[in-house]
């Protein structure tokens, strides 16, 4: 017996490896592994377009900075009536936007949080005579009487107001000190006791003996209003950053922005998350199962079934 048991155990031995020589060119003559070659052919498929659409993103990318740091600033008139300032703007992530433009860097540091995008303008005003004629307001506009100061010395108080439309406007308010003078060769008593003295402020009978002289005016105190939109936009395939306000003499000397790629930056979709502290989420899902059996030492396809429940949800 144990001679016919020795023999046995040689023979299949010698037949092992053959078998599973058959078995792999069973397996590879089988619809399974048909299958198993049109998946991994799908799963290279989509892998290889998907390099393809990242490669295409970083050259637009790309380009969209190099527009970015050569372009001008664009002023436009809208067709509301706005003055529009609109220049293209960075897409980068925030470690790398350093190298583009330190300033925006800098001042993406020194905010709390994450930032997701940011602009910054420098703007100028300017209106000229006409336009400050035309949007005064003189009903509201004030110059107080002469408040005498000393016996030769007295404070105006004035304010003017400017209504650039029913938002914008601007309120300043100030102070102008003039004083009394003698023509050399006269006294105060001359001016007291002769007929030519003025009758009225600012205003003199005959020869005048009194003169004004303006001392000092300043501004006390200012106060406007200014409406402005700004933000960035997709035109022509470009991220651009605008400024637009009815404000009249507005000017952007500097303007420039950014927005930290998406695809570096995760906190645009944490803010998509809501946040769930009730357990009441369940999902359930069927797809395709693949693997290895152990046990037969056989690769297999099946179906699956997966049952998954969230406790917190962000």
């Amino acid at each position: 017996m144990k001679n016919i048991k020795d023999i046995w155990i040689k023979i299949w031995e010698y037949l092992k490896p053959i078998l599973k020589v058959k078995s792999i060119i069973s397996f590879f003559t089988s619809k399974t592994f048909l299958v198993i070659l049109i998946i991994v052919f799908v799963l290279m498929l989509g892998r290889s377009c998907a390099k393809n659409r990242d490669d295409r993103r970083i050259i637009n990318i790309k380009d969209q900075n190099i527009i970015a740091l050569n372009d001008k600033i664009k002023i436009e008139n809208r067709k509301n009536g706005n003055l529009e300032s609109t220049i293209a703007g960075y897409v980068v992530s925030e470690k790398h936007l350093k190298e583009l433009n330190e300033n925006l860097f800098n001042e993406i540091k020194n905010e709390k949080g994450k930032v997701i995008s940011l602009n910054r303008v420098v703007f100028g005003m300017e209106q000229n005579a006409l336009q400050l004629k035309d949007h005064i307001n003189y009903l509201e506009s004030i110059m107080d009487d002469p408040i005498q100061l000393n016996d030769s010395t007295f404070k105006i108080l004035w304010m003017l107001a400017y209504d650039w439309d029913s938002i914008n406007f601007d309120r300043y308010f100030g102070e102008t000190i003039v004083g009394l003078t003698i023509k050399p060769g006269y006294t105060w008593r001359d001016a007291i006791m002769s007929d030519k003295i003025f009758a009225s402020w600012g205003s003199f009978n005959g020869n005048n003996i009194i003169g004004i002289n303006h001392q000092q005016t300043y501004m006390t105190y200012r106060t406007s209003q200014v409406e402005m939109v700004f933000g960035q936009k997709a035109e022509n395939g470009q991220l651009r950053v605008f400024v637009t306000t009815k404000y009249p003499g507005f000017t952007a000397k500097s303007l420039e922005g950014v927005l930290i790629d998406p695809n570096t930056n995760p906190y645009i979709k944490n803010l998509m998350k809501k946040k769930k502290w009730i357990p009441n989420t369940w999902s359930v899902g069927v797809g395709p199962s693949f693997g290895y059996d152990v046990l037969t030492l056989k690769p297999y396809l099946g179906i699956g079934v997966t049952i998954n429940y969230n406790l917190l949800q962000w």
